[in-house]
């Protein structure tokens, strides 16, 4: 069974697909205890639904939207106790692009499906946990499909950027996404550092929360 926080229909707010309409399933608990997890809410659980009965929740919405992707987020959707789950819910919507965000922890291994692209977040020193990051997932994600991400403060940049080099090495072509921790740095100071030190990164800001504000939300 899933354990899940909440579910609507919005404007993606993050990379690789800022700006796209999606339904967004946030999945109930995480094993990362983030400093800056803007989702302190996510150990509450709204539903709790088998894999078939998510199917078909996806299925009712993409027929009121047909052009919606489907982004999987949490809390962690990869926990252990819920991957086959989650697996299952792609396999049977093959049509379907999903977008799932993950806090790097997990091991990719068997999800990388077509029809699936990974989001996969690098969680910097500030964060409280840098040494999450399943390394092994560096040499099997797919330029073509997946991507990191960092959210940073300042004190980040530096260890960043040694990251960026490694990804770059071990998987060249691989997106790279920096985000700003919200109201903890400005967005301009990303700008400078990926063109001062030439990096292979992008810029991505939260639209959601520069359209309704941080503190809003369901949306």
């Amino acid at each position: 069974m899933l354990g899940i926080t909440e579910m609507f229909v919005t404007i993606s707010g993050e990379a690789p697909i800022q700006g796209f309409p999606v339904y967004l399933i946030r999945f109930s608990g995480c094993n990362l205890d983030c400093t800056y997890c803007d989702t302190p809410y996510n150990d509450e659980v709204s539903f709790t639904w088998s894999s078939g009965v998510l199917v078909q929740n996806i299925r009712e919405q993409l027929s009121l939207h047909p052009d919606l992707r489907i982004l999987l987020t949490g809390g962690e959707p990869l926990l252990a106790e819920r991957k086959n789950d989650i697996k299952y819910v792609m396999e049977n919507l093959e049509e379907i692009d999903f977008y799932l965000e993950t806090n790097g922890s997990q091991f990719l291994s068997g999800l990388l499906l077509k029809n699936c692209h990974m989001v996969v977040d690098w969680k910097t020193p500030s964060s409280g946990h840098p040494d999450s990051f399943y390394l092994e997932n560096l040499e099997i994600m797919r330029p073509e499909k997946d991507c990191i991400k960092f959210v940073v403060n300042a004190a980040d940049l530096g260890w960043v950027e040694e990251k960026i080099r490694m990804i770059n090495e071990k998987n060249n072509g691989l997106p790279v996404w920096l985000s700003p921790q919200w109201d903890n740095l400005d967005p301009r100071i990303i700008a400078e550092f990926i063109l001062d030190k030439n990096l292979p990164a992008r810029l991505s800001l939260q639209l959601h929360k520069i359209i309704w504000g941080a503190g809003k939300r369901g949306v």
